[in-house]
């Protein structure tokens, strides 16, 4: 067998020949470990690509190019002009991330292809090989056939090699990504949002397929090319008239990502997606992009006890928000969140057309006086630009928003796009919607704010090229608990997560619920976790912006809460040391700023005992582990809040056990000693 060093000689000498030969049709790539490889195949009927995994098919031939408006597609009749290689080592720091350092090692292919009749249109294709998977792209490069066009459809195929298990949610329905996960066999997909999961125990594999870098291009969901199949095709959400993209070249298409590894754990290891974006555009953002906790005026709506409205029950007013402000300053929170505070919340508000206003606060809340008692308290308020799906109306007034909130000294907006349809007809998936985002990530930019968006495109890695755009919801959140008419998401949702909508980046799921009992409005509603659950989620899902959820009087008193007053939310590394999607999951970050470590555990409504060794720790070095963990009696059925609190002295050469009951979870802080 090879060794590594020799893998990479044999890359590297090939790399060099191939620059002198004549291109063959048939093409291969390795990662830099030589345990994925890659075989494009121009054949007459077209380009076709097939990956493996340690010497086993994952996916099988697969169809490449476009279907083009009013032109033949652009896939076969191919000659290949060029093939060129590349490797890639090198290291990059994110302003804000899971870890200090990402490594980008990668090997890459890039083929130049021409049609050898008819309008003998140009186009190329680029592989990239990583450890942890694979990306490619499309590239059309300016030509008279091809200047402005529409693309019907993209041909991109994944011909799968098993019916694995699949994770994943329906597309194209009215609540976008906001569903509970299914699993099924991949041949029970019709269409599927991304990223979609994939398992297969028996092969040792976990396979992700997703995008990165959507800039002016549709969104990509999955559909099975037949019932009963294993071959899915990139599906792009189209505009209301039926486009799927408004092209124009030189284009470059997001990269199509299949991230690949030996368990469902490793998949959250990976730094594929992030890798394939660009880096830095903003420069020096160091004055205003600043990861950390929040809190504000959000929960006590969803609950019932408040409204967004003005009127009796208006909950943004200025005197509950200070005292969100009292209670942010004694603990680490940075930023209170003001929902309903401008004018245009009045009555169903995202049952009708928007009439919100964005620089006008409503009666009853002094945005002046708040700004300014927020500062003196050495915090600031977050703002909140909800648009209910009304785009246009939005834009009309998105400039002087944002100047506004500049005024203000207003450095984080929370974005919303309640409805099923932006202006009544556009998806929030498709190209239309991606336009408009990148608009409001650029203009957050500009007047220096911090984005945090709900309901909004996928999250594709973008946060590396513009480091303002800091999370995004894309799921279904805690917001659910609190008054959907379902009762609220199973106990399993946040063991699912991490595992597929956290492999595309931050996600805003607004954890920290304290209080378990808001019947008086919601008899039927739960949040389904114990207590000690719910701090370990600060560890298990990753967000730069983490909101402490509750009601400030919930967590007055409450001994657990420390946990959540030092919990960092910008870390060193992090690592992924076990978990199964579904079942349970087990993360540990180091704080960016000290030595010290944090771990999240977690699991579904069944108990389980799980040993955990600590050898991320520091060699010879003693900690301090501070341990909350579910008291004999917790469940999250009849008895969440039952924590313990404990303390233990520990190295890099303990094992601990941690007993999760239904429901349950351990957050541990290590404090070096």
């Amino acid at each position: 067998m090879f060794s590594r060093h020799k893998l990479l000689a044999f890359f590297l000498l090939s790399t060099t020949f191939d620059a002198f030969a004549e291109p063959v049709d048939q093409q291969q790539l390795l990662s830099p470990d030589g345990r994925i490889r890659v075989i494009v195949n121009n054949q007459p009927a077209g380009l076709e690509y097939s990956i493996n995994f340690n010497d086993k098919a994952i996916i099988k031939p697969s169809r490449l190019g476009f279907a083009i408006k009013g032109q033949p597609d652009l896939a076969g009749d191919l000659e290949l002009v060029k093939a060129d290689k590349e490797t890639v080592r090198k290291q990059w720091q994110p302003v804000w991330g899971e870890r200090a350092t990402v490594s980008d090692e990668h090997n890459e292919l890039h083929l130049y292809l021409a049609e050898k009749t008819g309008l003998k249109r140009k186009f190329e294709v680029v592989f990239r090989a990583f450890d942890d998977g694979v990306g490619f792209r499309y590239v059309i490069p300016e030509q008279e056939q091809l200047d402005t066009f529409s693309i019907e459809d993209e041909l991109t195929e994944f011909a799968f090699a098993r019916n694995y298990h699949a994770w994943w949610i329906p597309a194209y329905r009215d609540q976008d990504y906001e569903y509970q996960y299914l699993n099924s066999a991949l041949s029970s997909i019709d269409v599927a949002h991304t990223p979609l999961t994939l398992t297969e125990v028996e092969d040792n594999v976990a396979i992700a397929v997703h995008e990165a870098a959507l800039i002016d291009y549709a969104g990509m969901t999955l559909r099975n090319t037949a019932e009963n199949h294993i071959t899915l095709k990139a599906d792009l959400v189209p505009w209301a008239d039926g486009t799927r993209v408004y092209a124009q070249t030189p284009l470059e298409t997001p990269w199509r990502t299949i991230q690949i590894a030996d368990s469902a754990a490793d998949l959250l290891n990976s730094d594929l997606v992030l890798n394939l974006n660009e880096p830095n555009k903003l420069g020096d953002v160091s004055s205003y992009v600043k990861p950390g906790k929040y809190m504000g005026v959000w929960w006590e709506m969803h609950i019932g006890n408040k409204s967004w409205s003005p009127g009796e029950d208006q909950g943004a007013t200025t005197e509950r928000v200070r005292q969100y402000i009292d209670f942010a300053a004694k603990h680490d929170i940075d930023g209170v969140l003001v929902e309903g505070w401008n004018k245009g919340w009045e009555g169903e508000w995202w049952s009708r057309k928007p009439t919100f206003v964005f620089d006008e606060p409503v009666v009853g809340f002094d945005i002046d006086a708040a700004t300014e008692y927020a500062q003196s308290k050495g915090l600031r308020l977050i703002g909140h630009h909800e648009t209910a799906a009304g785009v246009a109306h939005y834009e009309e007034q998105m400039e002087r928003a944002f100047a506004y909130y500049k005024k203000q000294g207003i450095q984080s907006v929370k974005m919303g796009y309640v409805g099923p349809r932006l202006d009544g007809k556009e998806s929030h998936q498709g190209q239309f919607m991606v336009r408009h985002f990148q608009k409001v990530v650029e203009t957050a930019a500009k007047y220096d704010i911090m984005v945090n968006a709900h309901e909004t495109v996928k999250d594709t890695g973008l946060r590396r090229t513009y480091p303002n755009l800091m999370t995004r919801e894309g799921v279904r959140g805690m917001e659910y608990n609190g008054g959907s008419p379902d009762t609220g998401n199973l106990p399993n949702h946040t063991v699912i997560i991490p595992f597929t909508r956290g492999l595309s980046g931050p996600t805003d799921f607004t954890p920290g619920i304290f209080n378990f009992d808001y019947k008086k409005h919601r008899p039927n509603n739960r949040v389904p976790s114990t207590l000690a659950n719910q701090l370990a989620l600060y560890v298990t899902i990753y967000s730069p912006l983490q909101m402490a959820a509750d009601l400030p009087e919930n967590y007055e008193g409450k001994p657990a809460f420390k946990f959540i007053d030092d919990v960092p939310t910008d870390w060193s590394d992090s690592k992924t040391l076990a978990g199964e999607i579904g079942q349970y999951l087990i993360m540990a970050r180091q704080d960016k700023h000290s030595s010290d470590w944090y771990l999240g555990a977690i699991t579904n409504e069944e108990a389980r005992m799980l040993p955990v060794d600590l050898s991320f720790l520091e060699p010879a070095a003693q900690y301090r582990a501070e341990i909350y963990r579910d008291a004999a009696n917790a469940d999250w059925r009849d008895n969440p809040e039952a924590i313990e609190i404990v303390s233990q002295t520990v190295s890099r050469d303990t094992v601990l056990s941690l007993d999760l009951k239904p429901g349950g979870g351990t957050a541990i802080r290590f404090i070096k000693l």
